[in-house]
């Protein structure tokens, strides 16, 4: 984990983005502000028998995070597979599996007014352990992840007004480090304080499922352990 001089957590520089390096690997792409810009893969997703009833835009108030659990690297085509609307390598690079106007069934009770977005990697809880990680190794929250987070909720709040921005914990009894303290506070923490959306306040979760930690909320100002 990047610390800062005072001995804190947070990942704040955000990484310049670069367009693609090869422009015939790409079937379009968006811009985003500060230049970010997803690749569209819709034709590719190879989850779409997980697709539900199309639904209008205007239905869709929240982006719901995720963690994968697992990385298969920088090459966003190794993720064609995932069950999410949107996709985040490493370095990175965004991927868009499905349209936001499609019903996924990625998380849970939050299914029917969100999109999910999965981050490549095996992230540790508050205390530092990783699921299985001897199977799934232990990776980091990179910088350019978080850019990329970050740029989606931009992103999203102008293109559907976005209003929410949430954790899978809050819709699963069984993912309580989904998406884990890393990207809830460097992305959806972020969201909350710089763009003024919401998650639903201090102790919201769907029945059954799992509030926000307070420790997630404040990660990134504790001193380093």
């Amino acid at each position: 984990m990047t610390h800062d001089s005072a001995g804190r957590r947070p990942i704040d520089a955000l990484l310049a983005a670069e367009g693609p390096s090869d422009e015939e690997d790409f079937l379009s792409w968006w811009p985003f502000p500060a230049g970010f810009t997803v690749q569209d893969r819709t034709r590719f997703a190879k989850s779409t028998k997980k697709r539900s009833a199309p639904r209008p835009a205007g239905s869709v108030y929240a982006l719901v995070l995720h963690q994968m659990a697992f990385s298969r690297g920088d090459d966003l085509a190794g993720y064609d597979t995932v069950t999410a609307h949107f996709v985040i390598t490493p370095d990175g690079k965004t991927a868009r599996l499905h349209p936001v106007t499609t019903y996924l069934f990625a998380s849970n009770g939050f299914n029917s007014g969100s999109v999910a977005v999965e981050f490549a990697g095996n992230l540790p809880d508050v205390r530092g352990r990783c699921w299985r990680p001897d199977r799934f190794g232990c990776h980091q929250l990179t910088r350019a992840q978080v850019a990329a987070g970050r740029g989606l909720l931009r992103h999203l709040r102008g293109e559907i007004g976005l209003t929410h921005v949430l954790a899978h914990r809050q819709a699963s009894g069984t993912r309580e480090n989904c998406p884990g303290p890393d990207i809830w506070y460097n992305v959806g923490q972020w969201g909350l304080d710089e763009l003024g959306l919401r998650d639903g306040g201090p102790g919201f979760h769907l029945k059954g499922a799992n509030a926000i930690p307070d420790r997630w909320r404040n990660w990134g100002r504790e001193p380093a352990g």
